[in-house]
């Protein structure tokens, strides 16, 4: 199929998606074989939500399967539902079901159901798509898709009993979230799950608007991000590890004064968190996408073009005084910075540490931080940040 038969098809079909995305660009999303999923700052409702869940998803000690599995939904939703920011409540929606040990987050696109994700006690994550025959037939013919690799994964396909596009549809079981990366990393696959849900939202029927819960989607797109995000270790310029491993002792994330205050606690992680939301919204502006380190835990990280490491710690200045906060946040991000020179291949050059607060009082400290190489952000002055 090809992306004129596909618009020539999609030319008979009324629907208020039209106004989203014409019949020729939807035409020539569901065959283009590069297919992007859709940018994290397409949907902005979901930017706060962003660090929470990348603190549930990379804690290994409360790694949430609720979370991961609603990751997963979202990269669904992102990668193969057309215009998915523009028309969520409008052509879409994520529902939860639960029966017994098992858990689920339901897809439906149009007027039924498009993908499902799983998640049981036992730890388990399976996956159930609904999608056109045709790519996955055609491809299993001309050899780019392997029964035996199926078969390898545990990939199984389903009966499908509904009436929906029948003509051109199968469904396929997913058994794990190995099987699942490589399933969706197949051209064929993306294209027929594609294929299925352009046909759905062209159809222009959609039942469930009372149904939709905007907190649910922008949850999972969030999470998407957050679960996306490049484990460190998949970086380049990472090099062996080190002879004598060190253990970092956790530093304190506020001083005693809120550890005992429930309330500044919970403002000063509020705003805590609004930095780094600032923080990720400008590198997403600038193409460049962000991961939370794990060893030592710094805020948030990246790596520029050049395969520099750029290093961040954001501190909320909610305390006693504003030059305490800062003379902590400072101390912390040397820490790191010294701490990943020794675990990074650095070619002489250290990583680019980042003080990240939401305003100075005292100017004083721009040159504090320049004197060590720090840069230091305020959020009052985002448009003169220096982030590459």
């Amino acid at each position: 199929m090809n992306s004129q038969s596909l618009a020539a098809e999609f030319a008979n079909r009324t629907s208020g998606f039209w106004s989203y995305m014409t019949r020729e660009a939807l035409a020539d999303w569901v065959v283009r074989a590069d297919a992007e999923p859709q940018p994290f700052g397409a949907l902005p409702s979901a930017g706060p939500r962003l660090p929470g869940l990348i603190r549930a998803i990379n804690d290994a000690d409360a790694k949430s399967l609720r979370e991961v599995a609603l990751g997963i939904a979202g990269i669904v939703v992102r990668t193969t539902v057309p215009a998915a920011a523009e028309t969520a409540g409008q052509h879409w929606l994520l529902t939860p079901y639960a029966n017994g040990a098992e858990r689920w987050f339901r897809l439906t696109v149009g007027m039924c159901w498009a993908a499902e994700v799983s998640y049981f006690d036992d730890g388990r994550i399976t996956t159930v798509f609904r999608m056109a025959d045709s790519p996955i037939r055609r491809a299993l013919d001309d050899g780019s898709l392997r029964a035996d690799d199926l078969i390898k994964f545990g990939i199984a396909r389903r009966s499908d009993g509904l009436r929906t596009f029948a003509e051109d549809a199968t469904v396929y079981h997913c058994p794990d979230i190995d099987g699942l990366l490589w399933f969706l990393d197949q051209p064929a696959v993306g294209e027929a799950i594609r294929l299925m849900n352009a046909r759905l939202v062209a159809s222009g029927q959609f039942a469930w608007h009372k149904s939709y819960d905007p907190d649910l989607a922008e949850e999972s797109w969030a999470a998407a991000e957050a679960l996306s995000l490049p484990d460190p270790l998949d970086q380049p310029r990472h090099q062996a590890e080190p002879r004598h491993r060190w253990t970092q002792e956790a530093v304190p994330a506020f001083p005693e004064w809120q550890a005992v205050n429930a309330e500044a606690h919970e403002s000063a992680r509020d705003e805590h968190d609004r930095l780094l939301v600032l923080l990720m919204t400008k590198l997403n502006d600038i193409d460049i996408k962000p991961f939370q380190p794990t060893e030592p835990r710094a805020d948030l990280a990246w790596r520029t073009p050049d395969g520099r490491l750029h290093i961040v710690e954001a501190k909320s200045l909610l305390g006693p005084t504003e030059a305490d906060r800062l003379r902590l946040g400072l101390g912390e991000i040397l820490d790191y910075r010294h701490r990943f020179s020794k675990k990074e291949d650095t070619d002489g050059e250290d990583p680019q540490a980042y003080l990240l607060v939401e305003h100075v009082d005292d100017h004083a400290w721009h040159a504090i931080c320049r004197d060590v190489g720090v840069r230091l952000l305020v959020a009052t002055d985002s448009d003169l940040w220096k982030l590459n």
